[in-house]
Order: C-alpha cells, then structure tokens, then sequence
C-alpha cells in the first residue's frame, strides 16, 4: 500500500475541516427567527475570521502592500536585515479557504430551508452572503468547488471559471429580488444587506468578470449599468462619500453611509473588535516630539509609497514620515526646533520599514488617548471600526472605469473620479478644483488614472490593489511597478496553481476529490 494511499485513508477517516465533509451544527431543522440570525451571525462570524490579520499576507504579490522579509540593507551608522519566512502561507492559505466554506454552509442550510414568502429579507441575505464568500473564493483559488447543499460530495467536480462566476451571479439576482429596498427597512437598518448592496457587489462582479479569467468584455457595460443605477438612486439607498476620508476609521462613525457591505463589531473585548491591524502606539517624547509610529505587519513597496501622491489620504492612509526635533545653543540659553521628517524608502529603507505602516481600521485619536501600560508605550488593540468589504468610494470608481471599458468616457465618468479625488485633498467634494482630472484625455490615460486611484483609494482594503492584477491580467507587468531595489513578496510554488494568480485549495480536499487530482503534488 502507497505512503499517499495511507494518508488519503487517514484523511477520509479523521477530517472534519475539509469542506467535502457535513459540518456539525446545533441547527439541522430552522424551528425559529432566532435559530434563521444565528445562522447569519454565523456567516458573518466566519467573514471576520477571513479578514484578520493574517489576510494580506495572500495579497502581498501585488505591487502595494508588502511584508518585508528576507531583506538587508545597509546605511552610514547602521543597518537592518531579515530572514524570516514571512508567515505559513499554506496555513493562512487553509484558514481563509475553511471559513469561507463555513460560511457556505450555513448558507446553504438557510437556502436550502428558508421560503421565499414567508423569508425573503433572510433568504435575500443568504443568498447575498453565499455570493459574497464565493466571490473571494474566485478570486483567490480560481476553480473553487461549488457546494449549494449540505450533502458530503466527494466527486464534485472541478468547475469552469465561468461556471462560478455564474453561481455568483444567480445569488446576487435572487438577492435583488429578495433582499428590502433599502437600508431604512433592512434587517438591521444601516448593517445588514438590502437591494442596493446586492445590486453593488454585483457591479464589482461583473467587473472581474469582463477581465482574467473569465474574460467577458459585455460585462463591463452590465457592471457599468448596475453600478450607475446604484449611483443615481444613491440617495434611496443612503450611500454618500464622506466629507472627510479620516472619518472612514474613526469608531465614532463605524456606522456611516459610504459603507455599502461591512462587518460591525462592539469592540468590548477580542471577540468582538476589528483585529485586522493589530496595533501598537509608541510615543518617545525624546525622539518624537508630536506624532505617533503605529507597530504593524505590512508595509508599502518602496516606489508605491512614493508614487502615492502625498495629499491628505495619503497622511491618513499610510504613517509617511515622523517628528523630530533638534536643540541648539542661543544667547540666553538653547532653544528646540521640531520638524517632520517624511519617510523616503530609497534614502533610508530601515526606519522605511519600521515605521511606514498602514493606518487604515485604527483610531488614532482613541488610540492616542488611551492609558500607557508602560513608561513610553500606548497599545490600542480594541477597535469598533466598520470592517468595509464594499464601499460607495468604490462603486463609484467601478462605474468610472466600466463607463470606459465599454464606450468612451463622459463626464459623468469624469465626475466620478473627480470627487474621490477632490476628498483625497481636503477639497469640497462637489465643487470644481485643481486636483480633477483634465478634461480630453484619451481612453487609455482616463483608464490608467482610474485603476492608479483605484489603487491609492483602496490601499490596504480587502478588495485592494491584488484583485485588480488579477483581473488586468498585470503578472508581466508587475516588475514595472516595484523599484530594483523592492522585494517582491515570492509565494512558495507548491501552494500555487499553474497559472501564478490563483492558490491551491488544501491539500486534503485535493486528495479526498479525484476531479483535482490533477493539482495534487
């Protein structure tokens, strides 16, 4: 008997993670509203999982957010390197694969049970919520399983990559059908999925699908009609953009009209806060005089960090540079003098990477007035901030850039851009400025300024810069986008699919399913 043989059997015998296997639950039959949320909750448990802190890690190929490992660089006085492995990416790979499949499954059960009279606000959301988790699963492992029921499968079989998209597609159609108006008569009004939400996400959908791998360019006029629609009725569906982009990660406005799909949290305690930036606040009033350097995993690559146009998003974005100060002699005594001193990865790549860190999902002002636990340290670890899966900003540069991708763009395309531009700058986001875009540019420089500011908008967002390689089809591109002296982040090829974008699913599903026997080692 074959090593592998004897795994396989281990396997079949042992697992209950690998989502060929029923999933215990409390629920088999849905008796109650009560037993119908909790499954909800559920989902919306196992998204939380999803996106923590571990989840850029699978986004770190792109050119934008890096985890700088294996690296040394030396300078006049000192120097830093490392040579760590940058995380088990074949763990993180699994834990984002499983909890979406967990979510799935309650899903399915709510789909599967659920009556379209007597339901439909729940049965919307199921469906919405099965969309949402088969979306990323698309785009992060290409050729998922597709399981609509809570039967063990081990033959099921490997779907085409339209043949996914196109059960994306059925739920959030049926979500539109079954999902409230709006958000004044959602589930829970201002939080939970309603018409627009639905009609949004599947704007992005047909986005993605207009490019790598499906490669559907009629979607581009679909994803530019439904997000327009959802641009036009904004005012119904109560989707606005902030006045000011610093609001976004402020928990006093963890409930606010930009967001269109999120995930809410109380912030009371580790279970229930937003963890995707886990933070530390250091303050050393020797050193820095005024500021802050928020401790963090990731960082931009070198040349996206420069090539981001230094504007208020930027400052409330990324930590671009610190305070310091300098003493010096006078007649009556010495005085001090602080200055800030802006972060240049290519003058010092070390303090770069130390100090240059995403400040997106933390408060800085709570975060600043929280008690020290030590002599020169503030940890901030507890966030009510909205976890933001889709927001209006986006919707907005989706519809821009579909617009373009299918005729030419107008101004109402123009608008589009302009507005996020305008906010980026602390300008008023509905009045003409320096900052828009020039007018009679040709479709190829209007469509490169929308995925750039895609880019800076959704820096460090789940549905970031990543994605958009994907579908662009950018893998060639990429060296163009980094600096020589950058360090790419390098996937290890055994948790890759033959075409570099997509990931493997676990290697136990591939050895319990023979239709992905092909992808076994």
């Amino acid at each position: 008997m074959s090593y592998k043989y004897i795994l396989l059997l281990l396997f079949i015998f042992y697992s209950c993670e690998g989502i060929f296997h029923k999933e215990d639950n409390e629920y088999f039959f849905l008796d109650s509203e009560q037993e119908k949320v909790d499954l909800l909750n559920g989902i919306n448990s196992s998204l939380v999982k999803v996106h923590n802190g571990n989840y850029f890690w699978m986004m770190s190929r792109a050119d934008d957010v890096n985890y700088y490992t294996n690296y040394g660089f030396s300078y006049p006085g000192h120097a830093c390197s490392s040579s760590s492995s940058g995380g088990n990416y074949t763990y993180i790979k699994d834990e984002i694969y499983l909890n979406l499949y967990k979510a799935i499954a309650n899903a399915n059960k709510l789909i599967l049970q659920l009556d379209e009279d007597r339901d439909a606000a729940i049965l919307g959301e199921a469906c919405f919520l099965r969309a949402y988790c088969y979306f990323k699963l698309a785009r992060f492992f290409g050729r998922p399983p597709l399981v609509t029921d809570i039967d063990v499968n081990y033959l099921l079989k490997k779907p085409e990559y339209v043949e996914v998209y196109e059960l994306i597609e059925s739920d959030l159609l049926h979500a539109i059908e079954l999902l409230p108006e709006n958000y004044l008569v959602a589930r829970i009004p201002g939080e939970s999925p309603d018409q627009g939400s639905a009609k949004a996400l599947l704007a992005e959908v047909y986005l993605s699908m207009a490019g790598f791998p499906v490669n559907d360019s009629a979607k581009y006029k679909e994803a530019a009609r439904l997000a327009g629609g959802v641009i036009e009725q904004s005012g119904f569906y109560n989707y606005v953009l902030l006045d000011d982009f610093a609001n976004l990660w402020k928990n006093s406005y963890r409930h606010n009209s930009e967001n269109i799909f999120g995930l809410f949290f109380s912030g009371e305690n580790v279970n229930t806060c937003n963890l995707i930036s886990s933070t530390r606040v250091w303050i050393d009033v020797s050193y820095f005089v005024q500021g802050y350097s928020i401790y963090g995993s990731y960082t931009p690559n070198f040349k996206f960090f420069n090539d981001f146009p230094y504007n208020y998003r930027k400052y409330n974005s990324i930590v671009t540079g610190e305070y310091r100060s300098i003493s010096y002699d006078t007649i009556g005594g010495y005085g001090t003098e602080v200055y800030f001193m802006y972060y240049d990865p290519l003058y010092d790549a070390c303090d770069y990477i130390d100090h240059a860190v995403p400040l997106k999902w933390i408060d800085v002002d709570e975060a600043l007035r929280s008690e020290f636990n030590s002599n020169e340290d503030r940890y901030y670890n507890s966030s009510k901030v909205t976890l933001y899966l889709l927001r209006y900003a986006q919707t907005l540069l989706t519809y821009a850039e579909a617009s373009a991708r299918s005729g030419e763009p107008d101004a109402s395309c123009y608008e589009a851009v302009n507005m996020i531009r305008r906010r980026a700058n602390k300008a008023d986001i509905y009045s003409t400025s320096e900052f828009d875009l020039k007018p009679g540019l040709t479709t190829e420089q209007f469509l490169d300024s929308v995925v750039w500011e895609r880019a800076w908008e959704l820096f460090f967002e789940p549905d970031s810069r990543w994605f958009d390689i994907i579908r662009l089809d950018l893998k060639n591109k990429l060296q163009d986008y980094i600096y020589s002296i950058d360090v790419p982040t390098k996937f290890p090829d055994d948790i890759l699919t033959e075409d570099w974008y997509f990931l493997l699913i676990p290697q136990e599903d591939r050895w319990l399913n023979p239709n992905y026997v092909e992808d076994n080692d």
